[in-house]
């Protein structure tokens, strides 16, 4: 089977893909990924064929460019596979009678959560329904849409195959999603290529913190971290990003390290507590490496996700605007002793070696596929 993947370049929307692709490739499929022409290193980790299309930093531009490279070629395939944003995906594959599946790297959204993504951050612009009806339609001319809002189409118009990167457990409003239709393969994590990393775990527990690349007010929370784990009995690991000037953060304790970036997959490992902005695949990556988190959200699906953190009992929510040195340390030294979340973690451990997986959902796309012949 010649399977056609079709994904928009963010980092969070291909790793979990990844791993998809390989079993794919593993179970004899001849993919070819379509992305962006910077992301080809990143799509050879699939084993997958590259196809590439122009990038942009417009969404719509990145969606455009992706449907018209998709057209070029998808009478080669016999399958379709495209990830949440592409909301065109559904119409190609109908246009060309190929069947198709939908991936979801982050919890499946309805009408409840869509309003929550919209309230910050990059989708917040498409609250005011008039810009998320003229953004469909430059995307969409000439291409008759089921709805006239792009955030409706991937509401409201689902195919019959979805593959979420959860559990369905940790999905809100999971009463709304069949189970026939929608499929929890649980978190994706691959064995990726990541630097050396030298720090040796000691006697004392270690906490991890990493909020992503970008945040508001960076100096000050990181002060506030080193304040907060001064003099305590911990080590405390902190990656501040590639943008950050670590110049900036003065008399940095002992016990305390602070890095550009690490390689998380291997700092989880040996941590004790992950604070975190919630990112998917972080909250991912924890729960896979058992590790309690406090959750620091933001934007897009940062506050769902600690809020889906607090329903598994995997660790607390902190309000960035509530952050000082008391209330981190209080957060995560709190966090450390909860003997009933790390009660839960290994339980949320044991429902991830239960789902499914990137074996299973690659044998669902196959078998879904066979039933069609």
């Amino acid at each position: 089977m010649k399977i056609l993947v079709i994904n928009l370049p963010y980092y969070g929307h291909v790793v979990p893909t990844i791993g998809l692709v390989q079993e794919l490739i593993n179970k004899r499929c001849k993919v070819t990924y379509l992305m962006p022409f910077d992301w080809k290193e990143k799509v050879a980790e699939s084993g997958a064929v590259f196809y590439g299309y122009e990038n942009h930093r417009r969404l719509s531009e990145q969606i455009k460019n992706a449907y018209a490279a998709a057209e070029s070629i998808v009478e080669e395939f016999d399958f379709i596979i495209y990830e949440q944003f592409f909301f065109l995906g559904k119409h190609l594959a109908e246009k060309h009678r190929k069947p198709v599946a939908r991936i979801f790297t982050a919890p499946v959204t309805n009408d409840k959560l869509m309003k929550e993504f919209t309230l910050k951050g990059p989708l917040s612009v498409f609250k005011h329904k008039w810009i998320a009806r003229a953004f469909t339609k430059d995307i969409a001319r000439n291409i008759p849409m089921k709805t006239d809002n792009w955030l409706d189409e991937i509401i409201h118009n689902p195919p019959r195959l979805n593959l979420v990167y959860t559990l369905r457990e940790y999905q809100p409003y999971e009463a709304e999603f069949p189970e026939e239709q929608y499929k929890f393969l649980g978190p994706s994590i691959y064995e990726r290529k990541e630097e050396a990393f030298e720090f040796v775990k000691g006697r004392y527990p270690v906490i991890y913190i990493s909020l992503g690349t970008v945040i508001k007010g960076a100096v000050s929370f990181f002060r506030n971290c080193l304040e907060a784990f001064r003099g305590e009995n911990v080590d405390v690991i902190i990656s501040v990003g590639p943008k950050f000037n670590v110049s900036r953060l003065k008399n940095v304790p002992s016990n305390i390290h602070v890095y550009k970036s690490v390689p998380q997959l291997k700092v989880l490992k040996t941590a004790d507590v992950f604070v975190t902005h919630g990112g998917m695949n972080s909250v991912s990556e924890a729960l896979v490496c058992g590790v309690p988190m406090v959750v620091i959200p933001f934007v897009s699906d940062q506050p769902v996700n600690a809020r889906c953190v607090e329903k598994l009992g995997v660790g607390k929510r902190l309000e960035y605007s509530s952050v000082n040195q008391d209330t981190l340390r209080e957060s995560v030294l709190s966090v450390l002793v909860d003997n009933g979340i790390k009660d839960n973690i290994v339980k949320v451990q044991k429902l991830i070696k239960q789902a499914p997986g990137n074996i299973g959902g690659a044998e669902m796309i196959i078998d879904y596929h066979n039933s069609l012949e």
